[in-house]
């Protein structure tokens, strides 16, 4: 039960994101390039919930990178307000917030593909394991 509540708060801020940011992004085709992954897997995600659940550590993350994704989208990578805050914060010469999104776009696939060769039985623990993960990513 603890789980289907924090689910749909991760389900509930991602759809809230995605609209907050659709209303009036920076660049409507850069929003909808950006966003199109998580138009996508939600739906996905969904409808295999109940029969290829996921671990909860996964969804959180997945729930993160679909923000990073929409708020990239909205403002566009360059400016986004966080990626500001962190340059200043950190005395850097440009917005971070895009190493942040690759960040994000290896991680989340990585460990993803290593969940469904896992769980399908493809591999076991191990060095292939770890490889092909990376490969997905990559």
């Amino acid at each position: 039960m603890q789980h289907n509540k924090l689910y749909a708060t991760l389900g509930l801020a991602v759809l809230l994101a995605l609209i907050v940011s659709g209303i009036a992004p920076y660049d409507r085709a850069t929003w909808l390039l950006e966003v199109a992954p998580v138009l996508f897997a939600a739906p996905v995600l969904l409808l295999s919930y109940r029969r290829f659940p996921l671990t909860r550590l996964l969804y959180v993350l997945i729930a993160a990178h679909a923000l990073v994704l929409i708020l990239g989208g909205a403002y566009s990578y360059e400016r986004v307000p966080l990626g500001f805050w962190l340059q200043d914060w950190f005395e850097l010469s440009r917005n971070p917030y895009d190493k942040l999104g690759h960040f994000m776009q290896g991680l989340v696939p990585a460990l993803l593909a290593r969940e469904i060769l896992l769980r399908l039985g493809f591999l076991d623990t191990g060095k292939m394991l770890g490889f092909l993960s990376l490969c997905v990513a990559l």
